[in-house]
């Protein structure tokens, strides 16, 4: 019988003694050479939907290899208690070989190696291996393309880390969209174009950032007029991504990297500049933010008809989903900020796994689970696998670019229904065009402190000047 499922039917029993061996830390060439320990942070519906995936290429590789093997899928919480785990687990011989994080994470672990003690692995010598490479062992990926088929921008973001290589790959993915109460717009744009007849949809995928600030106004100045109940014209869920988008789009400098050495370069007169233009405009009424809403998602304000635009994730979109009894919700790209289409991209989310070793096995046995964990990867991201995992998955998109023309995908994306309907805007109207800013100690501290700025400056808690230094003094530390 299959270790995997007896660890499940009795709860975790340590069944075996080079289990034993490897659960206290130790083990070296005693560990069990064919056990996976897979850490996560998904929520139940994707969960199960990975299980399954999980139970299935345990079937086909023990099949083929006639060789039992042990996949422990375990949650590990969030993503801050993910990175925490996965810190403080190096040393003492206790990480996972397969890890869901932000490439921001990614790059903390491997600011953590030294010459003698290397804690990620690169995945580029898988790509094209003569035995386990994308383009052989059809049963877990029947089309057998490699790195080409996959969306670029996706694979690109696992390449921007201070080692050349690619460090974490791609499972699903998330971007931001503009979502609207299209029964209020309707009234509003009647007004705003003087009785121009337009398609709420089409027009709001076709305005600008400085024309949709313009239609907020109006609206603020009408407010009552349009909903009793309506508090703001808009809240914007992210205060971090507010920032960071806005400056790719304005091509002002957030951070950069050169030779591998990492610089934090948000604190410049441009982004000053702008961040006073975006304060005036939350002066005037015309939006809040997640931060300036009591920390709370525009979701809430959204579906009890307080505002009439939020701006959030597509990796949870569906919690503004009003359902049935509610009303009409429209959904768009995020009108953009830039004038040129170089940068007109959105920010890319979403989940990426990571390969690691672990300080207690040796060498040899840290590969050897490395070659099934790198065949269970390739499996996830296969073309239907990678579909039905984001399918489940309340808002994320699929990886490769043949999801996008595999029929049953297809079909899904000209279904009627509030997801099916969010997945078709990222897939047409956003179509791959994201932003990756390299990644290295610090840009997780960086994306946190920008977010402050956003907070503390429309919330006059701190002065532009004063807000930015904090900000860049706070982030260089964790560098």
């Amino acid at each position: 019988m299959k270790h995997s499922r007896i660890t499940k039917l009795f709860g975790g029993i340590l069944l075996s003694a080079s289990f034993l061996v490897t659960a206290c830390g130790g083990g070296g060439e005693n560990a069990d050479p064919n056990k996976i320990v897979f850490w996560h942070t998904f929520g139940q519906d994707i969960a199960n939907t990975v299980q399954n995936k999980i139970d299935e290429f345990e079937e086909m590789y023990e099949e083929a290899n006639n060789v039992d093997i042990q996949i422990d899928f375990e949650y590990r919480g969030g993503y801050d208690e993910m990175l925490d785990a996965v810190s403080k687990g190096f040393g003492v011989g206790n990480t996972p070989t397969i890890a869901v994080a932000y490439p921001d994470h990614v790059a903390d672990y491997l600011s953590l190696e030294t010459n003698s003690s290397k804690w990620v692995y690169d995945l580029e010598p898988f790509f094209n291996d003569p035995e386990i490479g994308f383009d052989k062992q059809e049963e877990y990926n029947p089309s057998l393309k490699g790195t080409e088929d996959f969306v670029p921008s996706f694979l690109d973001e696992g390449q921007h880390y201070v080692k050349e290589g690619t460090y974490s790959l791609p499972l699903m993915k998330s971007s931001e969209v503009l979502l609207y109460n299209s029964e209020i717009l309707t009234l509003v744009l009647r007004d705003y174009l003087k009785g121009e007849i337009v398609n709420v949809d089409e027009y709001m995928n076709s305005i600008s950032w400085d024309e949709f600030m313009d239609l907020l106004r109006f609206t603020n100045e009408n407010l009552e007029k349009y909903g009793n109940g309506l508090i703001t014209p808009m809240v914007y869920d992210s205060d971090a991504n507010l920032f960071i988008g806005q400056s790719f789009q304005r091509d002002i400098p957030y951070v950069s990297m050169e030779n591998g050495v990492g610089s934090i370069d948000f604190n410049n007169p441009e982004a000053k500049a702008m961040v006073q233009e975006l304060k005036a405009c939350y002066d005037e009424g015309l939006f809040l933010t997640k931060g300036t809403n009591d920390n709370e998602y525009g979701s809430n304000t959204f579906t009890n008809m307080e505002c009439i635009f939020t701006v959030g994730s597509t990796g949870g979109a569906g919690y503004n989903d009003p359902g049935a009894a509610g009303f009409e919700v429209g959904i768009a790209k995020v009108p953009s900020a830039s004038k040129d289409e170089a940068h007109t991209k959105y920010v890319s989310q979403g989940v990426t796994l990571t390969m690691l070793r672990n300080n207690s096995l040796s060498v040899e046995v840290n590969d050897a689970r490395a070659r099934i964990a790198w065949q269970l990867m390739k499996y996830l991201t296969s073309e239907e696998v990678n579909i039905d995992i984001c399918m489940s998955s309340n808002g994320y998109a699929p990886v490769r670019e043949s999801c996008y023309t595999n029929e049953v995908y297809a079909s899904y994306l000209e279904e009627s229904d509030f997801m099916p309907r969010c997945a078709k805007v990222v897939a047409e109207e956003i179509n791959g065009n994201y932003f990756n800013y390299p990644v290295f100690k610090g840009t997780a501290a960086a994306r946190d402190q920008v977010g402050g700025i956003i907070t503390q400056v429309f919330l006059g808690e701190k002065d532009i000047d004063k807000a930015f230094a904090d900000a860049e003094e706070q982030t260089n530390i964790m560098m």
